[in-house]
C-alpha cells in the first residue's frame, strides 16, 4: 500500500512541518486535532412489558412472543393465568418490535393475540449537568 499512498504521505508531512513553522511564528495557541473513525455507538433500550387482566376467569396460562426486526427472540414465554408483569425486554435503538400476548384457558383453548408494535426509540433525555461555574480573570 506504500506504493499507493507514499507520495500523499510526504505530502502531509510536509504540509504538518509548515503548519508548525507557522504556528511558531504568530506565537499564538495551536490545537492539534487526530481525526477517527469509530463506529457510532449503539445502545441498548429496556421496556417493561405489562398487560391488563385477563377478561376470563379460566385463564391459566399467558404466552408472550417478542419479534425484533423480523426474528423471534426466545419463542414464546409462558407465565401464570393471572400474571400482569411481563418481565423487560432489551432492543437496540432504532429496532423494529412486535409484541404479542395470548391467553390460554383450562381445556388448552387458545385466544386470538393480543398485539403491539413500536420502533425503539430513545426518548429518555440526559441528565442535567453537573455544577459547573464562572470565575473573574482578569481586569482591563
Amino acid at each position: 500500500m506504500n506504493w499507493l499512498f507514499g507520495g500523499l504521505s510526504k505530502e502531509i508531512a510536509s504540509l504538518t512541518v509548515a503548519i508548525r513553522g507557522l504556528a511558531m511564528s504568530h506565537r499564538k495557541p495551536v490545537v492539534w486535532v487526530r481525526l477517527s473513525f469509530q463506529e457510532p455507538i449503539s445502545m441498548a433500550l429496556v421496556y417493561s412489558v405489562t398487560a391488563g387482566s385477563p377478561v376470563d376467569a379460566d385463564v391459566t396460562s399467558r404466552e408472550l412472543t417478542v419479534v425484533v426486526n423480523g426474528e423471534s427472540v426466545g419463542g414464546p414465554v409462558s407465565f401464570s393465568g393471572t400474571a400482569t408483569d411481563l418481565g423487560e425486554i432489551k432492543v437496540e435503538q432504532r429496532a423494529a418490535v412486535v409484541l404479542s400476548l395470548v391467553d390460554i384457558d383450562d381445556a388448552g383453548n387458545r385466544s386470538q393475540p393480543a398485539m403491539t408494535e413500536f420502533t425503539a426509540t430513545d426518548t429518555i433525555p440526559p441528565a442535567t449537568p453537573g455544577s459547573f461555574g464562572v470565575s473573574l480573570v482578569r481586569e482591563e
